[in-house]
């Protein structure tokens, strides 16, 4: 049977009979979110939806932690695209405001609020709590008079059915019984339904029906065993009401257990059959989602996606085992031998019981009684068991099978041992499917493709499984290859990551797409099948392509050594891959680990260096988000880290080797300019300093030529020096001075933040003195008031208090004076850094950086730092306050 995934912490009210969801359109609740998170976390771009007819808009969530996967949602697949971040930000800082309002007004709501959309309790007033199930929670609740919205009066009792987040109503259905009224007496009378908006921000369904106070056929039961009298008046009330709805409302419901059978008359017994969401339309022969059970009352074949009228008789078959046994009957240890076993039900005393339940449980559906035959049983006669045509049987490792659902569900559990049955007899098991079965909607061409191809088999066994058992969880080589399976696997472990390669590869996860899957929006517009799934079928190898691509042309361009990238180095990428289809918060997380390594030097590595891994870097930043080409260079980012950190690091050696040529040659210079001074210098002195022979060497060398220490000892011709060649030394000095003018912004920045701290202190700090309401903050300022007071800091400050001074109208006291230094230091940081600027104005830069930095010291130390102080803790006391 399929496996319940129960999310909800609340349970059914019935440990024994969880319900298990195979909707796509019903998935499973989310797990609870902390009301803070919702508080400050607003949702944007939401609509207000009021009345019953709306149909419901599904909210995309798909959130995941690389440990462990949460809920996914194709309706993120649906979805146009992210909004831009700055109008995510927009929305979240103006909604943010109105919920604080909200919270600080209203107050602290109740467990109710939270539970009942305040819409729901506009039109109802909630009494009470009935119960709670796997799907929804149901309330006592009466309507609001008679305006409020049912048409009813008031005083009416009502159980009022809130569905958790993701499960959906069965609108159809529920309009039908709306216009019956009152008159079935086998379906509750529906006053209302609809969509509103939870405290949560979410989209809920609820609906609103007739409330029966003697409870349901669990009640009864659970008195069992019943007596014979009893007994034989339950099952008639039970077989009438089920056989109503097959032929009165032409559906078949997939989800009959005592809990959904209310009692609506005791005497004689009447039972209305509810919980919709277990309803399908009879005209149907398959269904592929939309559809709940619950696996101790549900027969074998709905897991393979057959939901005819039989179904529902298996299911009152295990309720006269309860009522005769006491118990229900023991099933299979799984799905193939509940299916193909016949159900023990010696527990039952009575012979002519025994019959019946052995009936009604029936495995193969073609034999299993209906109404007809429990007609004729309560009329004291013997229906015959009709035994059904069984196929001849196919053997696989010891196994017989009669049917392909067997065979397929055995195929999969046993996937190694299938995978080298399937290479050699395949060419049986088509016949088989042709002259047996008789069952032509199979591919068969999917088994001809073993003869040339047999490392097809596993994808051949993934594709029998999808067809004959879509209700099974779909699986490849053994592990689980849904889309939280693929995931799984994706952030899992690294041995595992080849075999979500081969899936992908081999076109596995196109037939794992066709099981039935519990994800919102998948299903919508008839399309039976896993959005998410097709997703990565679709996209993965077309990103894996493109990084291909690239390795390949990197290659080719000598970019580095790529041959350490292969084998489980490209399994990995293409799980990497796979997680990026899927999850759509790993892209994200990504971008800002790469934005993180770009500013905190702790981060930084040599691969930043390489420039086609940089290339690689801007494309997987700036791209857009889930696009083929951006996922691409994230795989390649990471893929190719090794060979970027090697080749960055080769580069950065090559770079300071370059650099250490590069301040030798300087310094060479710098001799070279020294010499040349020296002989300016000598040639001023008396006689020219030509009496000197160590000297000549240096008058007689060319202005331009480089400086040779052993030039003076050889005897040269001595050259004048002219002014003009001194002018233009002059020249290149300041030049070069120039070049590194932009060094002030080391100290002028600092300077210029603290004087804008200091002016910020200034303004805030009160005339009657600042006393902080934290007591952090009490003692920080305690701290900074006895520094200022100590003797050396009085001292400089007093120094620094008369300098400031000096200056005219009290300017030394008013806060603008720091702010109007730091705007004047920055402003001159960014003029000594301009290459635009001529280099005299660049060197008057440099050196007025340094005055200002030097005076807004002075002004900084004329208030003992106690400003500046102030500036950082009067914001911060503001905010712990």
């Amino acid at each position: 049977m399929a496996d319940p995934q129960q999310s909800d912490p609340v349970r059914p009210s019935d440990p024994a009979a969880p319900t298990t969801r195979l909707d796509p359109g019903q998935g499973g609740a989310p797990g609870r979110t902390h009301r803070i998170t919702r508080v400050l976390r607003p949702r944007e771009g939401e609509e207000e939806r009021t009345g019953v007819l709306p149909a419901p808009q599904q909210t995309a969530r798909i959130d995941r932690t690389r440990t462990a996967p949460r809920p996914l949602d194709a309706t993120a697949v649906h979805r146009p695209g992210p909004q831009p971040w700055w109008r995510r930000a927009y929305g979240t800082v103006t909604g943010l405001p109105a919920r604080l309002v909200t919270r600080a007004v209203v107050g602290p709501a109740g467990e109710l609020d939270y539970a009942v959309p305040a819409e729901v309790r506009e039109r109802y007033t909630v009494l009470g709590h009935i119960g709670s199930g796997g799907e929804a929670v149901v309330y006592l609740a009466e309507p609001k008079g008679a305006g409020g919205g049912t048409g009813e009066g008031g005083g009416t009792r009502l159980a009022l059915k809130v569905y958790r987040p993701g499960h959906d109503i069965n609108r159809e259905l529920l309009e039908r019984l709306r216009a019956r009224g009152e008159a079935d007496p086998h379906t509750p009378a529906i006053h209302g339904y609809g969509h509103a908006r939870s405290a949560w921000g979410e989209e809920v369904a609820w609906e609103a029906q007739e409330y029966f106070p003697d409870g349901s056929l669990r009640s009864v039961l659970d008195r069992a065993p019943l007596p014979e009298e009893e007994a034989r008046a339950v099952l008639a009330g039970v077989a009438e009401c089920l056989h109503h709805w097959q032929t009165e409302l032409q559906h078949n419901h997939t989800d009959v257990k005592p809990e959904n059978l209310l009692v609506r008359s005791a005497d004689p017994p009447a039972y209305a059959l509810t919980d919709f969401g277990g309803a399908v339309r009879a005209t149907m022969s398959r269904i592929y989602g939309r559809l709940a059970i619950t696996e101790e009352y549900a027969a074998p074949e709905v897991v393979e996606g057959r939901r005819e009228a039989p179904a529902a008789w298996w299911s009152l078959g295990v309720i006269v085992h309860e009522m005769a046994a006491g118990r229900r009957p023991p099933r299979g240890e799984n799905w193939l031998t509940a299916r193909s076993a016949e159900i023990d039900v010696s527990a039952v005393a009575d012979e002519r019981w025994r019959l019946l339940a052995r009936g009604l449980l029936a495995p193969v559906p073609d034999e299993r009684w209906g109404y007809d035959q429990v007609r004729q049983w309560l009329d004291g006669e013997t229906p015959v068991v009709a035994r059904a045509r069984r196929n001849a049987p196919i053997t696989f490792a010891d196994a017989v099978h009669h049917d392909p659902p067997s065979l397929a569900f055995d195929l999969l559990d046993r996937s190694d041992k299938g995978e080298v049955w399937l290479r050699t007899h395949w060419s049986s098991l088509r016949t088989w499917l042709d002259r047996e079965v008789n069952d032509y909607t199979f591919d068969r061409s999917l088994l001809t493709a073993l003869q040339d191809r047999p490392e097809l088999a596993q994808t051949a066994i993934s594709a029998l499984a999808a067809h004959f058992i879509p209700g099974m969880t779909p699986r490849f080589r053994g592990h689980d290859v849904s889309a939280e399976g693929v995931l799984a696997l994706a952030t899992g472990e690294r041995s595992r990551h080849g075999v979500l390669r081969e899936a992908v590869q081999s076109g596995a996860l196109e037939y794992a797409a066709r099981h039935w899957c519990d994800h919102p929006g998948c299903h919508d517009d008839g399309a039976r099948r896993c959005a998410l799934l097709e997703r990565v079928q679709h996209e993965v190898p077309l990103v894996m392509e493109e990084a291909e691509a690239t390795v390949r042309r990197l290659t080719r361009e000598g970019a580095g050594d790529f041959s350490g990238v292969g084998g489980h180095v490209w399994d990995g990428a293409w799980a990497h891959a796979a997680e990026l289809v899927l999850d759509p918060e790993a892209a994200p997380r990504e971008r800002r680990a790469l934005r993180t390594q770009a500013w905190n030097p702790v981060q930084r590595g040599p691969a930043r260096h390489a420039e086609w891994w940089r290339a690689q870097r801007r494309a997987a930043l700036r791209g857009a988000a889930g696009e083929i080409a951006t996922n691409a260079a994230l795989v390649m980012v990471a893929l190719l880290m090794p060979v970027a950190t090697a080749v960055g690091a080769e580069t950065r050696r090559r770079e300071i080797a370059e650099g250490r040529d590069r301040r030798r040659a300087r310094w060479e210079g710098a001799r070279a300019k020294a010499g040349t001074a020296l002989t300016h210098v000598r040639e001023r002195l008396p006689n020219g300093g030509a009496d000197r022979p160590e000297d000549a060497g240096d008058q007689q060398r060319p202005p331009n030529a480089p400086y040779d220490p052993l030039a003076a000892r050889r005897p040269q011709t001595a050259l004048p020096r002219t002014g003009e060649q001194r002018k233009v030394d002059r020249g290149m000095r300041q030049i070069e001075r120039a070049m590194t003018a932009g060094r002030c912004r080391r100290f002028a920045y600092p300077a210029a933040l603290l004087g804008l701290v200091d002016g910020a202190g200034r303004s805030m700090l009160p005339p009657e003195g600042f006393f902080p309401e934290s007591p952090g903050v009490l003692g920080a300022y305690q701290g900074l008031l006895d520094f200022r007071e100590s003797p050396p800091v009085s001292a400089v400050a007093d120094a620094a208090s008369g300098l400031t001074g000096l200056l005219p109208a009290d300017a030394a006291s008013q806060w603008w004076l720091p702010v109007l230094l730091g705007a004047v230091l920055i402003l001159l940081g960014r003029t000594a850094a301009s290459r635009k600027r001529k280099a005299r104005t660049q060197l008057a830069a440099y050196r007025l950086s340094v005055a200002g930095s030097v005076a807004m010291a002075v002004v900084l130390l004329a208030n003992g730092l106690l400003t500046l102080g102030a500036g950082v803790l009067i914001p911060l006391d503001a905010l712990l306050g």
